[in-house]
């Protein structure tokens, strides 16, 4: 009797023993994972409340292409610019506020000789033999009639004026389309196919006749949409260039004087066509307009300078000409754009075909 107790106790204390064993090793190994996932959580928690990356905004003279550009569009918030490379025919779009990298858009044809956007991301891209409408969100296109002339497109891009001319017969005709060209009207006959067109308002379009071999001079026009005013601006200039202010009243232009044949720079207020001569010798193309429809920035061959078109003496002021390389740049400078709260001036450089920005704030 007394053997089987000591049997049955030392079976108990076994048991126990292995109890024992298996409980403390199995608390160790919790503690041990519990503090492994206090780890985890805390490099977690670390690596998510880590302070964002800052970037810092853009000032002086900075790329906003990495290659050759053409034909800026700046978005309508100022935010954003689409640009097109001529080489690939690529639409890339690129932040001002973070210019360090663009974002492919679409692709369209390359080597486009002009393209005129629109503020929804539609454009016509002219090439030698034909031209293009191009719908960037729906990826669509088609191809237009080989009659249609300097096709551009209004603002929101509901509507398109072009010249619908036959060269078998050699009249045509001043119209205007809805973006499909399903719809159309023709507003004014003409038998010459060059004339140059633009938006001036939804109801008003500018027509400009170029200079041509036996006429090497350019004359500038406004026709109403429903073809009732036909009015003419400017007659016979030579090298003549303009800017339109952006309520397109007022023009600043420059054109070859026939006595001296020098360039000069002026100013006119439409409602008043009254032309003021400004007494510089600056190209208007390289010039654009604030929002206040009086400033206007140029580019010169010795820097960016602002010019007030609403004093008795307008005399260029330097601007920016403490950035460094912007001197050089504004030689150089075409294609001249604003954003639309003016803390940056847009512009291509013509010396590497790149697109730059110039921060207005310092």
């Amino acid at each position: 009797m007394t053997r089987k107790i000591t049997i049955f106790l030392i079976f108990v204390l076994v048991g126990l023993a292995t109890f024992l064993t298996g409980y403390l090793f199995s608390k160790r190994s919790l503690e041990n994972s519990t503090a492994d996932q206090a780890l985890i959580g805390n490099s977690l928690v670390d690596r998510f409340n880590q302070a964002p990356e800052k970037r810092i905004t853009p000032t002086g003279l900075f790329e906003l292409s990495q290659e050759e550009a053409s034909f800026p569009n700046i978005s309508t918030n100022g935010n954003e610019i689409l640009y097109y490379m001529p080489a690939s025919g690529e639409i890339r779009s690129v932040k001002i506020q973070d210019p360090t990298g663009s974002v492919l858009i679409s692709k369209i044809q390359p080597n486009a000789s002009r393209i005129k956007w629109a503020n929804n991301k539609t454009l016509i891209a002219d090439y030698s033999s034909s031209s293009i409408f191009y719908d960037l969100n729906s990826g669509t296109s088609h191809k237009l009639d080989p009659r249609i002339k300097n096709a551009v497109l209004m603002k929101s891009g509901d509507k398109v004026a072009y010249n619908y001319f036959d060269e078998t017969t050699g009249t045509g005709n001043i119209s205007i389309a809805n973006s499909d060209f399903q719809a159309y009207k023709n507003i004014l006959p003409t038998r010459f196919d060059g004339w140059g067109i633009g938006w001036l308002s939804d109801t008003m379009l500018t027509l400009i006749k170029p200079a041509i071999t036996d006429i090497p001079s350019v004359s500038v026009f406004k026709l109403s949409t429903d073809g009732v005013t036909f009015e003419n601006i400017l007659e016979f200039k030579n090298n003549l260039e303009i800017a339109w202010s952006s309520d397109n009243q007022k023009i600043l232009y420059s054109y070859a004087n026939p006595s001296t044949k020098e360039n000069g720079l002026y100013f006119m207020d439409l409602a008043l066509k009254n032309e003021v001569a400004l007494n510089q010798n600056i190209d208007a193309s390289k010039c654009v307009w604030s929002i206040d429809d009086k400033t206007v920035y140029c580019a010169t061959s010795s820097g960016f300078v602002i010019l007030d078109t609403s004093s008795d003496q307008p005399t260029p002021q330097p601007l920016a000409q403490a950035v460094v390389g912007a001197g050089d740049a504004a030689a150089s400078a075409t294609d001249l754009e604003l954003t639309s709260i003016e803390d940056y001036l847009i512009f291509k450089n013509l010396s590497d075909g790149k697109l730059y920005g110039l921060g207005l704030g310092q």
